[in-house]
C-alpha cells in the first residue's frame, strides 16, 4: 500500500477528534442533536484550521441514521459507505479549478436529484473565494431557496472576496488560529504513531513554524520523520532552514552594540551554513516581535509567545538593552526586506545592507528621537522649527542681552542709548575669518554628513566663540540635547567637521539652559571689573574724605 501522508493519516473522522476550534465544534453539534440544519454554511479561516475537515464531519453527521452527541456513529450502513468514499449525496467541489460560470451551471444540474442514500444531499465547495462573478450569479438563486434535501457548506480563506449577498444567505463561521500548545500534543499523537521520538522542544519548535494551522504542522513532522525515528530542535532547524535562538541572540545584539564587522561576520557565517536569506529575515522578524513583546508586556510575554519561563526571562534581559522605537525601526526594515527578497537577485546583498542600516541607525534616526523617556520630542522638534522659521526664539534671545547691556552700561556712567549703537565686535579666527561664518560653513557640512546632529541643533542656538572654541546653547526644553553632543564621539565629529572649515585646531562645548546662565552672569562680572580696572587702575586707591574748612 502507498504511503498517506500524516497531514491525511490524522485527518479528525468525527467532532470529538477535532483540534481547537470548540465554541464552533459544540455549535455544530448542537445543530445535529436538534436538526436545526441551516441549507448554507461559510467556514471561514486561515490555511489548515479544519475548515475542510469540518465541513466533512458536517456532512457525514447530518446523513447518519445514529448520530452520537453529534457525532456520526461510524457503524450505520451510511457511516460505512461514506468511509469507503463509496457515496454519491456528499460533492466536493474545488472552486480553484472550477471558477467558471459553466462549472458552477453543471454542478447545479444535479441539484433537482434527491440523494439516494441519505437524508441530505451536501455540496462541499472550497476556496470558494476564486468563482467568477458569473458563476456566484448562477449559484445565487439556488442558495438562496435551494431544496430542502440540499445543503451547501462554503470554506474559504479569503470572505471578503464574496460578494455581499452570498454572505448573507450563509451561516458564517470563523475558524481561529489553533494554539502552539494544542498543536503539540497533536504531533505528540502523530510521532507516537508513527513510532518514532520527538522532544518536547522540537515539537514546539515545529508548532511555532505552523503559525497555528494543522496541516503545516503535519507535514513538517512528516519530513523530520522522512530523515530518522529521533527528532530533536537542531534537526528541526535543519529541515527548515532556520536560525537557532542563540544565533538570533548574537545578530539582535551585534545590531543594539552598533558593531558592523560583528554583523557582517554574522551574515558571513549564515551565508556559509547554507542558510536562506528570506528565511532568516523572517527568523530576525519573529525574534524582534519577542523582544518587543518582552520590552511591553514583561512576564505576560512568555503567555503569549508559549515560551517556558527561562525563555522569557532572557528575551527580557536582551530587551533592555534596546529602545522601543529602535526595535520597532528595525522590525519595518526586515518586513520589508522580505518582500525585497523575492524579487532581488543578489539576496545576500540585500540582507547585507539592511542589516548594516539597521546597526547604524542611531547615528541618523534614533539622535532626532534622543531615547524612548521624550515621548513627544518629535511633536516639540515641529514646534521649535516653526518658530525658528518666524525668528521668535532668535529675538527673544535677543531682547535678553538688550534689557541686560543698558543696565550694565547704566552702573558704568555709559548712557543706554550709546550702548545699544554701540558696533558689535565681529569675532575673528587665528586664520582671519568671522567665527559665525565659519559655524555656518560646518553646519552646512554636518547637515550632509551627520544629519542626525544637525537636526540636534535646531533645538537650540550658537552662542558664539573666541576664534578656536565654539559654544552652543540648548533650550531650556532639550537641556539632555547638550549632553548627547557633548558625548566624545559626536564632540570629536562637530570638532573635525569645525576644524576643516577653519583650518585651524577648534574645539566645541554645549551647555544646557542652567550651564549658560551662569556662564553669562560671570563673563558679565568679569566684564565688569575689566571696565573698574581700565578707569581706576588695578592699583589700591586710598579715599580720603575732606571736610569742609570753616
Amino acid at each position: 500500500m502507498a504511503y498517506q501522508a500524516l497531514y491525511r493519516q490524522w485527518r479528525p473522522r468525527d467532532f470529538s477528534h477535532m483540534v481547537g476550534q470548540e465554541a464552533i465544534v459544540e455549535t455544530l453539534r448542537h445543530q445535529v442533536e436538534t436538526g436545526r440544519i441551516a441549507h448554507a454554511y461559510l467556514f471561514c479561516g486561515s490555511r489548515g484550521t479544519g475548515k475542510t475537515s469540518t465541513a466533512k464531519i458536517l456532512a457525514r453527521a447530518i446523513n447518519c441514521t445514529n448520530p452520537q452527541e453529534g457525532d456520526p456513529c461510524g457503524e450505520c450502513e451510511v457511516c460505512r459507505r461514506m468511509q469507503a468514499d463509496d457515496y454519491m449525496d456528499i460533492l466536493e467541489f474545488d472552486a480553484a479549478s472550477n471558477s467558471r460560470v459553466e462549472d458552477a451551471r453543471e454542478l447545479l444540474e444535479k441539484v433537482n436529484f434527491p440523494p439516494q442514500f441519505g437524508v441530505y444531499k451536501v455540496y462541499i465547495i472550497d476556496e470558494v473565494h476564486m468563482l467568477s462573478n458569473s458563476a456566484f450569479n448562477a449559484l445565487l438563486k439556488t442558495l438562496e431557496e435551494p431544496p430542502e434535501y440540499l445543503v451547501f457548506i462554503l470554506a474559504t480563506t479569503e470572505p471578503y472576496k464574496l460578494p455581499a449577498t452570498i454572505l448573507s444567505r450563509c451561516q458564517r463561521f470563523d475558524f481561529g488560529r489553533i494554539p502552539a500548545g494544542q498543536i503539540q500534543g497533536r504531533l505528540k499523537e502523530a510521532t507516537d504513531g508513527a513510532g518514532g521520538e520527538a522532544t518536547d522542544g522540537a515539537l514546539m519548535a515545529i508548532a511555532r513554524a505552523a503559525e497555528g494551522g494543522m496541516r503545516d504542522a503535519l507535514s513538517i513532522l512528516d519530513m523530520c520523520l522522512g530523515y530518522g525515528r529521533k527528532i530533536d530542535e537542531a534537526l528541526v532547524r535543519q529541515v527548515m532552514g532556520t536560525s537557532d535562538r542563540s544565533f538570533l541572540f548574537q545578530f539582535s545584539r551585534a545590531l543594539a552594540e552598533e558593531n558592523a564587522a560583528e554583523t557582517l561576520r554574522l551574515v558571513d557565517a549564515l551565508m556559509n551554513s547554507g542558510k536562506d536569506p528570506l528565511v532568516f529575515s523572517r527568523d530576525v522578524s519573529g525574534h524582534l516581535r519577542s523582544l518587543i513583546l518582552a520590552k511591553c508586556c514583561g512576564e505576560e510575554m512568555a503567555e503569549i509567545l508559549d515560551l517556558t519561563e527561562e525563555d522569557g526571562k532572557e528575551y527580557q534581559r536582551e530587551s533592555e538593552q534596546i529602545s522601543t522605537s529602535r526595535l520597532m525601526e528595525m522590525l519595518d526594515q526586515f518586513m520589508r526586506l522580505e518582500t525585497d527578497l523575492r524579487y532581488s537577485g543578489s539576496p545576500r546583498v540585500a540582507l547585507e545592507n539592511v542589516s548594516l542600516k539597521c546597526c547604524l541607525r542611531t547615528k541618523e534616526t534614533d539622535t532626532l528621537a534622543l531615547n524612548d523617556r521624550i515621548a513627544e520630542l518629535e511633536g516639540k522638534i515641529a514646534q521649535l522649527q516653526d518658530q525658528l522659521a518666524q525668528g521668535i526664539v532668535v529675538q527673544a534671545e535677543a531682547s535678553a542681552v538688550a534689557a541686560k547691556a543698558p543696565r550694565r552700561a547704566a552702573g558704568k556712567g555709559v548712557s543706554p542709548k550709546e550702548t545699544s549703537t554701540a558696533p558689535k565686535q565681529k569675532t575673528l579666527t587665528p586664520t582671519g575669518r568671522g567665527a559665525d561664518e565659519i559655524w555656518k560653513e560646518a553646519l552646512k557640512q554636518l547637515q550632509k554628513t551627520e544629519p542626525g546632529i544637525h537636526g540636534m541643533f535646531l533645538m537650540g542656538q550658537y552662542v558664539g566663540s573666541d576664534g578656536t572654541e565654539y559654544r552652543w546653547k540648548a533650550n531650556p526644553t532639550f537641556d539632555v540635547v547638550a549632553k548627547s553632543l557633548n558625548m566624545e564621539q559626536r564632540k570629536t565629529k562637530i570638532e573635525e567637521v569645525l576644524t576643516e572649515a577653519a583650518g585651524v585646531p577648534c574645539t566645541f562645548i554645549a551647555y544646557d539652559s542652567a550651564q549658560e546662565q551662569q556662564k553669562t552672569e560671570d563673563a558679565s562680572d568679569e566684564a565688569y571689573l575689566e571696565e573698574l580696572y581700565s578707569t581706576f587702575g588695578e592699583e589700591p586707591v586710598d579715599v580720603v574724605d575732606e571736610l569742609p574748612q570753616a
